[in-house]
């Protein structure tokens, strides 16, 4: 199994058991900064865990509609969770689709490109807005829980980034109209 994706689930996994709805809704709200799943891939990849060995799923009836999947992981999941762990992970850098878009963007005019700087960057404001609250709810806990502690440094991690994301799309914002104008 090479798919890091396939690895976060079964790390979503480790920390209860979840329905894929609620894998997706974590995936949503604590690890988007630096994590994307679609939610056609979460019941593809439970099923193939399924039949390893790797997870374990529970039909959860449901008045409402169609019973919920509850998928656990099992002891082989875990060794192999842990397996993937344990690896050295030396490039913690990751493809950028946006920076590739804006590195081709010569060939738009000036003023689209200026445009999609400046929507980009008052998303990545709001997504670091929504980190810094996060973090700040998780500082008030008394004495946190290994994952607990995981889960307030990875939203640093995602407040550090915007920022630097933020300072980056302001200086391009102001280069690019500075630009623009020596074509005037």
């Amino acid at each position: 199994m090479k798919s890091s994706n396939a690895f976060a689930l079964l790390g979503l996994l480790s920390i209860k058991p979840m329905t894929g709805y609620e894998m997706k809704k974590w995936v949503e709200n604590a690890l988007s900064h630096f994590w994307k799943t679609s939610y056609g891939q979460i019941y593809p990849t439970m099923s193939k865990f399924v039949e390893k060995g790797y997870v374990t799923v529970e039909k959860l009836e449901n008045d409402k509609g169609p019973a919920s999947k509850l998928y656990s992981l099992t002891e082989e999941g875990e060794l192999v969770l842990l397996e993937w762990l344990n690896e050295s992970v030396e490039d913690f850098n990751s493809k950028d689709e946006a920076l590739l878009k804006f590195y081709f963007t010569s060939m738009l005019p000036i003023e689209s490109v200026i445009d999609m700087m400046e929507t980009s960057l008052v998303y990545n404001k709001s997504v670091r807005d929504k980190y810094t609250g996060n973090a700040e709810k998780m500082r008030t806990v008394k004495r946190p829980s290994r994952h607990e502690l995981n889960t307030y440094l990875a939203t640093k991690n995602g407040i550090y980034l915007n920022e630097a994301r933020i300072k980056w799309q302001e200086e391009c914002i102001e280069t690019l109209k500075w630009y623009q104008s020596l074509e005037d």
